[in-house]
């Protein structure tokens, strides 16, 4: 967080203001609402950390499952984590052949006999 200037948060704060997420505590600290933060933790566990630099959105819909939530920009679209996944697993799916095209057959009717 050291190469990001504080101000890129602002949105980010306001919100947690606007949403009551965060309390001021008597020493002029803030701290998470007991609630939010059990939701952090939850939410920590599904978030890759390989990345710390990478943007997260919030008030996004998701372009694959159209979900209001924390999404991140990728290839131009808004995508929830869930999603993300998703996209990862179908880029690496290996397309299967085409199947061979026969030419049509001939349908040739049969006298029977009576």
């Amino acid at each position: 967080m050291d190469e990001h200037p504080i101000e890129q948060f602002d949105p980010l704060l306001r919100n947690m203001l606007a949403w009551d997420l965060v309390q001021q505590v008597g020493d002029g600290r803030w701290d998470l609402r007991p609630d939010v933060a059990e939701r952090l933790t939850a939410l920590a566990r599904y978030t890759k950390r390989s990345e710390p630099s990478e943007v997260v959105y919030f008030g996004h819909l998701c372009a694959g499952c159209k979900s209001n939530g924390l999404t991140r920009l990728r290839d131009g679209m808004y995508l929830c984590d869930e999603c993300r996944r998703a996209a990862d697993v179908s880029s690496v799916a290996t397309l299967l052949p085409e199947p061979e095209r026969q030419k049509p057959r001939r349908f040739r009717s049969r006298k029977m006999a009576s």
